[in-house]
C-alpha cells in the first residue's frame, strides 16, 4: 500500500512539472476558433515530440514552438495538439466565415494546463506568434522577464558592456532565440530556443530575460 501511494505522488509531482511556467499569449494574440477538417488545415504543420504530440502541450509551449520556426500564427486542437503557419485565411473571405466559429465551440481544456483552452475536435483555437521577419541587420528584442533566471543551462555565456551589446551577440548567432543579462555584472547568457523558458524560472534580482522577435 505504501509503495502504491508513493509511486502515484509519483506520478502527480511529474504531470504537475510538466506545466510550462511562463504565461507570454493574451486576449491580443488571440484571432478566433475556426473548423479543421483533414483535408483543409488551416495550420499545415503540426508539432510532434518523439513522434507523439507534447505531453505538456497548452498554448504558450506551442506559440514557442511556432514562433521558433519562423510561423505568424498558431492554433491548438483537441486539448493535445499543435499547428503551426502563416495564413489562417488561406481559403479565401468566403470559406472564413464558412469556417469561422464562436469562441465557445472551441472548448476542450489543454493537456499540459487545464485552466486554458486548445481547441476542440476538429475546432482549432489561433492566435499570432508576434514573429514578424526582419530586414537584414535590423535587430529587435523585447524584455520579457525582470528579476528572473532561466534554470536550464546556457549554450554560450559572454561579458557584454550593455543590453544592447548582448542583443547584437544574440543576432550575430543568428540561432540565438533568449537572452538572459546581468544589469551588474554585464554577463550575457544565450539561448538557442524560445521554448527553453518551459524548463524552468527562478526569481533572482539583477537579471533579464530578453526575447529576440
Amino acid at each position: 500500500m505504501t509503495m502504491k501511494l508513493f509511486v502515484l505522488l509519483m506520478c502527480v509531482y511529474s504531470m504537475e512539472s510538466l506545466k510550462c511556467q511562463v504565461q507570454i499569449i493574451d486576449s491580443n494574440d488571440y484571432v478566433g476558433c475556426f473548423v479543421d477538417t483533414r483535408t483543409r488545415r488551416l495550420l499545415p504543420h503540426k508539432y510532434w515530440l518523439n513522434g507523439n504530440n507534447p505531453p505538456d502541450l497548452e498554448n504558450n509551449l506551442c506559440m514557442l514552438y511556432c514562433k521558433e520556426q519562423s510561423y505568424m500564427y498558431f492554433g491548438t486542437q483537441n486539448a493535445k495538439e499543435c499547428f503551426c503557419g502563416d495564413d489562417p485565411y488561406q481559403y479565401g473571405p468566403g470559406d472564413v466565415i464558412d469556417y469561422y466559429l464562436g469562441d465557445n465551440d472551441c472548448d476542450q481544456p489543454c493537456r499540459g494546463d487545464s485552466e486554458q483552452i486548445c481547441g476542440g475536435g476538429w475546432r482549432l483555437s489561433v492566435y499570432e506568434t508576434g514573429y514578424l521577419p526582419l530586414k537584414q541587420g535590423h535587430i529587435q528584442y523585447k524584455l520579457f522577464l525582470n528579476s528572473t533566471i532561466l534554470t536550464a543551462p546556457a549554450n554560450q555565456v559572454m561579458t557584454s558592456s550593455s543590453n544592447i551589446d548582448c542583443a547584437l551577440y544574440c543576432k550575430i548567432l543568428d540561432s540565438c532565440k533568449v537572452y538572459v543579462i546581468s544589469t551588474e555584472t554585464g554577463q550575457c547568457s544565450l539561448y538557442n530556443s524560445y521554448t527553453i523558458m518551459c524548463e524552468g524560472v527562478q526569481q533572482v534580482d539583477g537579471f533579464q530575460v530578453y526575447m529576440m522577435k
